[in-house]
């Protein structure tokens, strides 16, 4: 059996912090914060498509970039930027949402009201140079012999106020499927775990608003504007309204 992944509770912003600062001081670091503990696996890896995987993603990329050019400021030069850019935007990709700020990180996952769950996870991924994309060998993001790290152009407001990075995965055809990147032999030793207990999500929320993490900041458009004014004068589910205070943070 392989060895259980590193593992640690955090409880509080401070304490989140305090854990980042002690143990991963060091370069090429990169988070993922998720609301819940699922797989690390790309989003079209999570659908029910109603054709084949390869030409359901093939389809999908190939309409993106023929019908989306009305509503970009540029053209995207490459695959890669074209990938980035669907990704980013909603659409199911082959890529997986990475971020160089464990703030932000730590936003994606407490940023709504949970559901059914107990806690949820921020990972932390120490990457190697080995690991990187290499634009003369990785020519498009649909070949390649293996999941890959990723770092986009800032091609868009979005990509720049999230620190993103992505994985890009390789599809095994052998097995007919993508592999999680936390059993991916080559990457499972670069990972750990962080899990938040979704009581400590709405103070948590309340903290990272303060630090000036918020819809606004990761998402500097009329949509994050939107989402960020909304919650600045409502509860979400798991918020109570303290006394004295007019707002939730």
């Amino acid at each position: 059996m392989p060895t259980p992944l590193p593992t640690a509770s955090i409880d509080s912003f401070s304490q989140y912090v305090a854990h980042i600062e002690e143990h991963f001081g060091g370069k090429g670091l990169l988070y993922r914060g998720q609301p819940e503990d699922k797989a690390l696996l790309p989003k079209i890896a999570r659908l029910e498509l109603s054709e084949e995987i390869l030409i359901a993603e093939r389809h999908m990329f190939d309409d993106f970039q023929r019908q989306a050019l009305p509503y970009l400021e540029f053209q995207p030069n490459s695959d890669w930027d074209w990938l980035a850019l669907a990704q980013h935007h909603g659409m199911a990709t082959r890529l997986l949402d990475w971020t160089e700020s464990p703030l932000a990180a730590l936003w994606f996952t407490v940023c709504a009201a949970p559901h059914n769950q107990r806690y949820g996870v921020v990972w932390v991924f120490q990457t190697k140079e080995e690991y990187f994309v290499q634009p003369s060998a990785d020519a498009t993001p649909f070949s390649g012999q293996r999941t890959r790290v990723f770092r986009p152009r800032h091609i868009s407001r979005r990509i720049m106020a999230q620190s993103s990075w992505f994985t890009v995965h390789k599809y095994i055809d052998k097995q007919k499927r993508f592999i999680p990147l936390e059993t991916n032999v080559n990457y499972r030793n670069s990972l750990t775990k962080l899990k938040i207990p979704i009581a400590a999500f709405p103070p948590i929320r309340r903290a990272l608003a303060r630090a000036g993490i918020h819809y606004l900041s990761l998402f500097p458009e009329i949509a994050g504007l939107c989402r960020h004014t909304q919650w600045q004068y409502s509860l979400l589910s798991d918020e109570k309204k303290e006394t004295g205070d007019d707002t939730p943070f």
